[in-house]
């Protein structure tokens, strides 16, 4: 009997080890795929320097340990022993805080191929600099050639006495989790009015409302152009510092972010000729944009007295131009002075459907390391002899330019962490030139869901996308419907929702 007992635990324990080995991330959905992500063990966690197990609860978010790291470049890394297949999508959860003036941590995950090797483009990662417990969380999807994933914690530079604290870390799949908010990232463009006069507070906190409604975190403020030496006049943010009490009064996790645009980036000369404008870009300009970024982002712009900060700048400079080296240098600029430790910094970029690219890939990723988003802009690509004539035409150009976005910022950003992609959606009245009849936008072939269509579809082929933008949010919120009608803005604002935000 004792011998029979034997021989059926031994098999078992052989069928407990097949199963083991041929777990997938598609089979554990709903629970968490990292081993002791709460530090409660001392296991599955590979100390790549400055990690240690804090067993003083009190440092702990919950249960009785937590995870410290004190060294630069320091940090420990957790290399799932599940089988991973490009395409999947997960969120990466947990809770962090730090100890130390300007101490920063980052929690991140790198998806790695058959050989052990990191994949580029294959990194997502999130910051803490806060005191107090934050939990954050990145929802990714594994790129071309993943087989496993490798969760770190990680500390760029410590501070003196500076420490990081880890805590709760879950790894889930969401592939068939997500029935609602699965996109939630998101940005939208705002009226010039709405910051040049102070709006009504009732009226702020409705069309901040409205954003919520439609799972918008960034409002990029439009605030009109610069003009040829870089400057703003005051009276084309008269309303900002309002907007920006009211709008963090109803919804304090909205971003407000202004947007600095340039229209004059090139000019004609002489001839007729388009040439770039010698003025862009000099000294005397960067140095008056940056002491604009200066004083509505780190100083504040003040209303009854008391002083309200935008949360970021993102940049609109056009016309481009092929591989701009003096818009990278004025970039280059502001990120090193009022923008350094800005968390907030986009731009709008080209994008093109024939093969020559005003934006190469090599330059997008030099743009990529100084800033915090990117925007390529995805409308107006009608007309001209352009093949973008029909929806599936319009839908297979978004699917290969984000493809080529994701591509060419890969792992590149600021202090380590990647650039985000936030590729902009129209939704706006159909234009044209009259005097040449061409119709460059027309909302039946670029809309909202042939846009998401083709986002989806770059997305299931390995391109990192943060979220999506909405041009403009006037149009789409049903603000003017004598210029863009029911007919329009109601089935945008359905297929935004469906097909987008609550779509896995």
């Amino acid at each position: 009997m004792k011998r029979k007992l034997l021989v059926l635990l031994v098999i078992l324990l052989i069928m407990g080890n097949d199963t083991f080995n041929d777990r997938t991330a598609e089979a554990d959905a709903n629970s968490n795929l990292l081993e002791n992500g709460d530090f409660e063990k001392g296991t599955a966690w590979e100390d790549w320097g400055g990690f240690s197990y804090v067993t003083d609860a009190a440092q702990a978010y919950q249960g009785k340990r937590a995870a410290k790291l004190t060294k630069s470049e320091g940090g420990a890394g957790n290399l799932l022993t599940v089988a991973v297949k490009a395409g999947q999508t997960f969120v990466l959860s947990g809770y962090g805080r730090t100890v130390g003036q300007g101490q920063t941590a980052l929690l991140g995950v790198e998806c790695i191929d058959a050989n052990g090797k990191k994949i580029p483009g294959g990194r997502s990662t999130v910051s803490f600099s806060k005191e107090d417990y934050q939990k954050k969380e990145i929802r990714f999807t594994a790129v071309p050639g993943t087989e496993k994933l490798l969760v770190y914690i990680y500390v760029i530079e410590a501070v003196p006495d500076g420490a990081a604290y880890f805590d709760g870390i879950v790894l889930q799949s969401a592939s068939s989790s997500c029935t609602a908010d699965c996109r939630v990232d998101n940005a939208t463009f705002l009226s010039q009015d709405w910051f040049d006069t102070k709006q009504a507070p009732a009226d702020i906190e409705k069309y901040v409302a409205e954003m919520k409604q439609f799972r918008i975190k960034y409002q990029f403020a439009d605030l009109g152009m610069l003009d040829d030496s870089g400057n703003l006049a005051p009276k084309n943010y008269a309303g900002l510092a309002n907007w920006i009490k009211y709008s963090k009064t109803a919804d304090p996790d909205q971003k407000v972010i202004v947007i600095l645009n340039f229209n004059k980036r090139v000019i004609a000369d002489s001839a007729g000729e388009q040439v770039p404008n010698a003025k862009f870009g000099t000294a005397s300009f960067n140095a008056n944009v940056d002491a604009l970024a200066d004083q509505l982002v780190n100083k504040g712009v003040s209303v009854d007295g008391v002083l309200y900060k935008a949360d970021g700048v993102h940049i609109d400079f056009e016309s481009f131009v092929t591989d701009d080296p003096t818009l990278l240098q004025t970039l280059k600029y502001l990120r090193a002075h009022s923008l350094k430790n800005n968390a907030y910094f986009s731009i709008s970029s080209p994008v093109d459907y024939s093969a020559t690219k005003t934006w190469t890939g090599a330059y997008i990723q030099k743009i990529a390391q100084v800033v915090n988003q990117i925007n390529p802009m995805l409308y107006d690509q009608m007309g001209w002899n352009s093949p973008i004539d029909d929806p599936v035409s319009y839908e297979q150009f978004w699917k290969s330019e984000v493809l080529r976005y994701s591509k060419a910022i890969g792992s590149a950003g600021p202090s380590s962490t990647p650039s985000q992609l936030v590729p902009i959606a129209p939704a706006y009245e159909r234009r044209l030139i009259k005097e040449h009849l061409i119709v460059y936008h027309d909302p039946y072939v670029e809309n909202i869901a042939s846009a998401v269509s083709g986002l989806k579809s770059a997305i299931a082929e390995g391109a990192n996308v943060h979220g999506a933008a909405i041009f403009w949010w006037p149009t789409f919120a049903g603000h003017y419907p004598y210029l863009y009608p029911e007919s329009y803005y109601l089935v945008d604002q359905e297929n935004w929702t469906t097909l987008w935000v609550n779509s896995p």
